[in-house]
């Protein structure tokens, strides 16, 4: 009961100061006079994509229901986080795989979900995806072909350009860089730089730099980059993204190549950028969804981290050692 009522104060306690503040805040302007969105931001947050289906279109969480999430979530990095018992068995605690087996993986010092439900418009979100009303991404027909490999293909170890461009570090997981820019397990930060011709939005993961035109110039179907070909402009004060031309690797969601993601950016307070995104393919979606994410400012003193993407790490390399061993020894069982 105490750590509910230590979190209902301390949402009580910001939504003070949040709205004492709002009202004597002015949008801080570049030389230009556009809305100034540098900085470095975090979209970390412990709500999720898409919502939980027993909640329907149940959109704004109650207090009740933030205290009790945000506090069960501190009560797990409280027990991750006590001392190990250094008798315990390898494994011991760590959750089964579908074979029933327990592995150590990711221990709770290097994820970074944070700790808060976002809270966008003074509703504390049930997900990031608010339209469709339930929450959820509204695939065309079984989603699950998009995934399926050709069996007449190459197989997924069978060289390392069948494997993610996420473990070929060619770019971040979880559409972490995007567009659109969605949470993953850690490193959720990003340095906005601005010009008068150009935004330039830099992720801490994998260092993915995507450079936004806003000089009036048109898309170029001429190049497909990682994160596609993003072109904006300004709508009164708020900053719109339309990006095309992903690369087909790139497939976020199982998307193709008529991937269209279109992103706003709205300076909300002097710690706050309201981020939203809608995505459209039809040929994988039955319709547009869209998401909201709030983009919090991170303290003047911490820049972002260098990520070192695989260094020293030979799980690439062992990975195809290993289909080749396995390869080998049905060889010699088969001859």
């Amino acid at each position: 009961m105490k750590r509910y009522q230590q979190i209902a104060l301390g949402i009580l306690f910001t939504c003070t100061i949040t709205t004492a503040a709002a009202q004597d805040w002015e949008i801080p302007r570049t030389a230009g006079g556009q809305p100034d969105l540098q900085g470095v931001w975090t979209n970390k947050t412990l709500t999720p994509l898409t919502r939980s289906r027993e909640l329907g279109e149940i959109r704004a969480l109650d207090s009740e229901q933030v205290q009790r999430l945000e506090a069960g979530h501190q009560e797990y990095l409280d027990a991750e986080f006590a001392d190990s018992d250094p008798d315990r068995v390898a494994g011991a605690g760590a959750q089964a795989g579908d074979d029933g087996n327990t592995e150590d993986g990711y221990n709770e010092f290097w994820k970074d979900l944070g700790t808060r439900i976002q809270r966008v418009n003074g509703e504390y979100r049930s997900s990031i995806v608010i339209d469709p009303a339930n929450g959820q991404i509204p695939y065309a027909g079984d989603f699950r072909a998009r995934f399926r490999r050709d069996p007449n293909g190459p197989g997924p170890y069978d060289g390392p350009e069948a494997r993610s461009l996420a473990e070929r570090c060619l770019l971040a997981f979880g559409s972490h860089s995007g567009p659109p820019m969605l949470p993953v397990m850690y490193n959720n930060n990003y340095q906005f730089v601005q010009t008068k011709s150009y935004v330039l939005i830099l992720a801490e993961m994998a260092h993915d730099a995507r450079i936004i035109r806003i000089d009036g110039s048109e898309h170029r179907p001429d190049m497909n980059k990682w994160m596609g070909d993003s072109v904006g402009r300004w709508d009164g004060d708020t900053l719109v993204v339309e990006t095309l031309g992903f690369n087909p690797q790139q497939t976020f969601r199982g998307a193709s190549e008529n991937l269209k993601v279109t992103e706003r950016f709205s300076r909300v307070s002097e710690a706050e950028v309201l981020y939203s995104f809608t995505v459209e393919d039809p040929t994988v979606f039955a319709a547009p969804w869209t998401g909201e994410l709030m983009f919090n400012a991170r303290p003047a003193h911490e820049s972002m981290y260098e990520y070192a993407c695989h260094e020293g790490n030979y799980a690439l390399s062992g990975i195809l050692a290993g289909a080749r061993e396995l390869e080998r020894q049905a060889a010699e069982e088969n001859p």
